[in-house]
């Protein structure tokens, strides 16, 4: 009896593991998603939202991986979950990228950047927060929505707690328009300049002319 042929045409391995089996075409996008996104998982799973289960389980796998090996660096240990925060003793933590902490307390809470991981911070989204602990920190109320736009705006972060992505965006926008309208008018018009440059006509270049 002849044995049925597999879909799964491909094996992807991570550092010598096998993490998992897919289709030749998954194998390759993993490859492009990788390169696109540094080569982290996390960052190619809150990007990117379609997956076949068989590309998504692998990304999982390399993802904890991944994470195994950021907590026993140097820089694991130094951005561990903070234990206090400027709203009290953290009741609950959890990591949105390296760095990053969405924290809570039995009263309130916030989002808390440790300073070393805060180059992802625009200058107008550093002044929405204060510096406490050695963390730019965000309260919940009215500066948070800055640090996850930010954090959207670098594609490091998506919601996954909703499907309505688009409407949680735009609540989003109206609080930070609500509570920080200098961010918003520094960041629009960033946006809008960044348009322009890439709609901008190339100036030729005229014969015998150099650069």
């Amino acid at each position: 009896m002849a044995h049925r042929k597999s879909q799964y045409g491909a094996a992807v391995r991570y550092k010598g593991k096998l993490v998992g089996r897919c289709t030749v075409s998954d194998s390759e996008a993993l490859a492009v998603y990788m390169k696109e996104c540094a080569n982290n998982a996390l960052f190619v799973l809150v990007k990117y939202d379609h997956f076949s289960p068989e590309l998504r389980g692998i990304l999982e796998k390399i993802q904890d991986i991944q994470s195994a090996e950021y907590e026993r660096s140097p820089a694991g240990r130094l951005f561990s979950p903070p234990r206090t925060s400027p709203w009290g003793e953290v009741q609950h933590c959890e990591t949105i990228c390296p760095g990053v902490f969405m924290v809570s307390t039995p009263g309130h809470g916030g989002i808390m950047v440790a300073q070393d991981a805060a180059a992802f911070l625009s200058p107008a989204a550093r002044k929405c927060g204060f510096r406490k602990g050695g963390y730019i920190c965000f309260e919940e109320d009215s500066q948070e929505a800055v640090a996850l736009r930010e954090l959207m705006d670098k594609g490091l972060w998506s919601p996954t707690h909703t499907t309505n992505k688009a409407g949680y965006e735009e609540r989003l926008n109206e609080r930070i328009r609500e509570y920080n309208p200098d961010y918003w008018r520094s960041r629009e018009g960033g946006r809008q300049r960044a348009v322009h440059r890439r709609d901008a006509p190339t100036r030729p270049v005229e014969a015998g002319a150099t650069r």
